[in-house]
C-alpha cells in the first residue's frame, strides 16, 4: 500500500430511475474531498467525488460478478442511485443499481452494473478496456460471458459515450416493453495522459444466456 495512484476519479454516470415518468437529468456536484480508497492491487486513490454510501444504501448481495475471458471475479454489492449520482463506493466490488420499481407497466429495466477504473491501477472497470492507451479499445467483446450472481449473460457489444449521453440513454435505463432479461455495465473510459474526471463511459450490453 505504499505507493499512492492518483486519479481524478468522477461519478460513473449521472442518472436517476424514475420510475413510469421516465429518466431525469441531474448534474453532478464536485466534492474534491481528498477521499482514499483502495484498488485490487492494494494501491491507495484519491477520488475527486466523495461517494454517499448512506444515501446509496449499500448492501453486500453474497453474490460475484465474473467475467471470466477479462479474468474478473469480484463481489457484487447492491446500491441505489444518490443524489442523481451513481458513484460506486469501492474500487474492489461490482454494484448492482436497485431498480426502485422493477418491473412497470412499460416492461422490464436492464440489470445495471457499475464499476470505477482507475489511471496508473487497477479496478473492476479496468478490466474492460486498454487503460494504458490513449485511444483504448475495449477487451469485452461479443459473445463473451458474463455472469452476474450465477445467473449467466451473452455480451451482444459495447459503445462509448459522454456521462451526458449514457445518462439520458433510454437503452441502459428505460423499460424493455418485451420484457427480456438485459444486462448492462457501466464504467468510466479512462485515457492514459488525461487529467481529471473521465469525460466517457464504457457501456456493455448483454442478454441473459
Amino acid at each position: 500500500m505504499s505507493r499512492w495512484v492518483r486519479n481524478a476519479l468522477g461519478a460513473v454516470v449521472v442518472a436517476a430511475l424514475t420510475g413510469a415518468a421516465g429518466l431525469t437529468w441531474l448534474a453532478l456536484g464536485d466534492d474534491p474531498g481528498g477521499h482514499v480508497l483502495t484498488d485490487l492491487d492494494g494501491h491507495r486513490v484519491a477520488l475527486d467525488a466523495v461517494p454517499d454510501t448512506r444515501a446509496a444504501d449499500v448492501r453486500p448481495t453474497g453474490g460475484r460478478f465474473q467475467a471470466p475471458s477479462q479474468g474478473l471475479d469480484v463481489p457484487l454489492v447492491e446500491m441505489s442511485v444518490a443524489g442523481g449520482v451513481l458513484n460506486p463506493p469501492t474500487l474492489t466490488e461490482a454494484f448492482v443499481v436497485r431498480d426502485p420499481d422493477g418491473e412497470t407497466a412499460e416492461g422490464v429495466r436492464p440489470r445495471v452494473v457499475a464499476l470505477h477504473a482507475v489511471r496508473d491501477g487497477r479496478a473492476p472497470g479496468n478490466a474492460f478496456f486498454e487503460h494504458a492507451a490513449a485511444d483504448p479499445a475495449p477487451t469485452v467483446r461479443a459473445g463473451d460471458e458474463l455472469v452476474l450472481d450465477g445467473v449467466r449473460y451473452t455480451v451482444e457489444g459495447t459503445d462509448v459515450r459522454t456521462k451526458a449521453e449514457a445518462a439520458q440513454s433510454a437503452d441502459i435505463w428505460a423499460p424493455r416493453p418485451d420484457g427480456a432479461d438485459r444486462l448492462v455495465i457501466i464504467t468510466c473510459l479512462q485515457r492514459a495522459g488525461r487529467t481529471g474526471a473521465a469525460a466517457e463511459n464504457l457501456v456493455v450490453h448483454a442478454a441473459r444466456t
